[in-house]
């Protein structure tokens, strides 16, 4: 269980950030958007042509489970590749697994055409290898990726494939849970899954999106089969939260309940937080003589700023700790590792904390039964004082979560395991706050200066983003986000993002080349705020993140938004020879979903705007999007619309 965070797609757009990231689980990236007034939320279904560009024609899946927890799994799987374009999707075919846990073999694999060929894959072209690690993302594992290189597929050539899988050491001792998800934009048929295990393992099944489920007992056997005969693509709109929340799951699970689940964890993990000299040494070292969430606040930055972050999956390392005198004495450490020694130093000073299980992918609930993996990162949450602490993320800051932790449902652990959710949205704890100083001048170029102070996610995300970029680069960075504006210069000045329980703030200057037409009217939109200055990339478009959002009428899925809380004022100083022919009408929103509020004001020669956006919650589902559309709707116009200049 390793992690190496990524912000979701629509913050990108609206932070106009641009790095990639390594993720336990990844999904086909949603194609750009544009605003519509289209009735049809997502792409209609057609049973004939779904746009899958391959097919599961067959998935036969049987596992036989031992009272230890050990299990030996078959798939016979049939592949039908639909759209030749993207063969690579699926050749090399690869199977990612624990090398020091489990052993993987082919035992059959075929190419079949639909003129009848038959092409048998040779063992000469199976590789195992060691799992690919992006460079950004240290990591030692065992996890090895076996690679199976086909001949060249064409349209509705068919992969079949047989393969084994024993488990030969189990990550929790007499348990056995697992679940298997079809993605909504998969295109499925035959699909089956049938599990024998013990009967006094009390394995319990659920499903959700139509698989169908039995169970016979044979003898001291019980066997459960789920069914899935036809599993139709479709694809949901932009923004929505990931596949993995709503697409058709069959899961299986000895764990009674989710505190179980937090208990197996905790039964690992307590001694790794055990108080030994060195750790009572840090903890002294790094609080200083402060007391209470002073003394808190300085442990946590010490281990965010002290242990690198290097991904250990070794063995049932993926779900077990390694010590904190460990963690000490090599000076890296994955998440686990970073959890479990925030928790000891705490320990040495008579704070309680305890890890967390959380799901970082863009996830906001939980399956239908209790299991350990639908987790893949580890926190801390403090219970006397109700807050969560990830110190795996360099530049956040103490009490407030980055934007793939919020509002989500969390194990933790300890002597009380339970179900505790994140915070949310809390606008008024991740805001952004912008004001800048603007001159149009008469030839039509823009001259401005501008301060931004961020809190919370926000704070977190501009951090991370300053401490990445060398200062040297500035200039050249302000010069790609004024394109398409028209070119120019300028640089920022950031704040020092080590210093993680202050605000984070950002100065930038700039001139804009040929920022408006200039004629008898010059016509253009007010600079849009916070989007202007601090978003490092030519991407940066708040336009296309509304848009993104509300394109559709209705909504099939819940929607994710990640804005918290926005304000941004800009004095706009207006060139000599002109007046204000029109300015924009204000705008006063609040509906269940948040508030909007716009205004432009005149007075003597400068046009003062004022930009508030709060939105309540990250996640909103299908009946609470028609008031989130409404209100984005009306701040997506507001920024359309445009102000009115005359010659005198």
């Amino acid at each position: 269980m390793f992690l190496h965070k990524k912000l979701p797609p629509v913050l990108i757009f609206l932070a106009g950030m641009a790095w990639g990231t390594g993720m336990c689980f990844a999904g086909m990236a949603e194609a750009d958007t544009t605003f519509t007034d289209s009735t049809t939320p997502f792409v209609p279904l057609n049973t004939q042509h779904s746009g899958a560009p391959l097919r599961i024609l067959k998935n036969h899946i049987r596992v036989s489970v031992q009272p230890s927890g050990l299990f030996t799994e078959r798939d016979h799987r049939v592949l039908e590749l639909l759209n030749p374009a993207l063969e690579t999707m699926i050749n090399p075919y690869q199977i990612r697994y624990s090398a020091d846990m489990a052993k993987l073999r082919v035992i059959r694999a075929w190419v079949s055409t639909p003129s009848g060929q038959k092409y048998v894959v040779p063992a000469s072209a199976i590789f195992v290898r060691p799992e690919p690690v992006a460079a950004g993302a240290p990591m030692y594992s065992h996890a090895k990726v076996l690679s199976i290189v086909l001949p060249k597929l064409g349209k509705h050539d068919q992969l079949h494939l047989i393969t084994e899988k024993t488990q030969t050491t189990p990550y929790f001792a007499k348990q056995f849970s697992q679940f298997w998800q079809i993605p909504v934009s998969q295109s499925a048929r035959n699909f089956r899954i049938e599990i024998t295990a013990p009967r006094s393992m009390h394995l319990r099944a659920a499903q959700t999106g139509g698989w169908m489920i039995t169970r016979q007992n044979h003898g001291k056997l019980v066997q459960i089969t789920a069914r899935m005969p036809v599993h139709h693509a479709h694809y949901p709109g932009p923004s929505t939260v990931a596949e993995s929340q709503f697409s058709p799951l069959f899961e299986v699970s000895t764990f009674p309940t989710w505190a179980a689940v937090g208990k197996a964890y905790w039964s690992r993990a307590a001694d790794k937080a055990a108080v030994t000299p060195l750790v009572q040494k840090t903890a002294t070292d790094a609080s200083h003589d402060l007391q209470g969430w002073d003394a808190e606040k300085a442990l946590y930055a010490w281990d965010s700023h002290h242990i690198r972050y290097v991904g250990l999956e070794l063995g049932v390392g993926g779900y077990v700790p390694i010590s904190a005198n460990s963690t000490l004495e090599n000076r890296y450490g994955d998440c686990k590792a970073h959890a479990t020694l925030l928790q000891a130093l705490f320990n040495a000073k008579g704070f309680k904390l305890y890890p967390t299980l959380i799901n970082w992918n863009n996830v906001f609930t939980l399956p239908p039964l209790p299991t350990p993996f639908w987790f893949n990162h580890a926190i801390d949450y403090a219970p006397e004082r109700h807050l969560f602490l990830d110190s795996t993320g360099t530049y956040e800051t103490p009490g407030q979560l980055a934007v793939g932790e919020r509002d989500k449902p969390t194990i933790v652990t300890g002597p009380h395991p339970r179900v505790v959710m994140t915070p949310g949205a809390e606008p008024d704890a991740n805001q952004l706050d912008y004001s800048a100083d603007l001159t149009l001048h008469r030839n039509g170029d823009l001259t401005g200066a501008a301060k931004m102070v961020t809190h919370g996610w926000w704070a977190w995300m501009y951090r991370e983003t300053f401490a990445s970029i060398p200062p040297s680069a500035y200039p050249r960075m302000m010069n790609t986000l004024l394109l398409r504006d028209g070119g120019g210069s300028g640089s920022f000045v950031p704040g020092n993002p080590n210093i993680l329980d202050q605000p984070f703030t950002v100065s930038a200057h700039w001139h804009t080349v040929a920022y408006a037409h200039v004629g008898e009217h010059i016509s253009f939109p007010i600079p849009p705020g916070p989007y202007l200055t601090p978003g490092l990339s030519g991407r940066s478009n708040p336009i296309r993140a509304l848009t993104r959002v509300i394109g559709p009428l209705q909504r099939q899925h819940p929607v994710t938004t990640y804005l918290g809380g926005i304000h941004w004022t800009s004095t706009i100083h207006l060139p000599a020879g002109y007046r204000v022919e029109y300015l924009p009408p204000a705008q006063h929103l609040h509906n269940p979903a948040g508030s909007f509020v716009y205004t432009l004001t005149q007075k003597n020669h400068r046009v003062i705007v004022h930009y508030t956006l709060q939105l309540k919650r990250v996640v909103y589902d299908p009946q609470q999007y028609p008031a989130l559309r409404q209100l984005l709707k009306r701040d997506y116009a507001a920024q359309q619309s445009p102000l009115v200049l005359v010659r005198q």
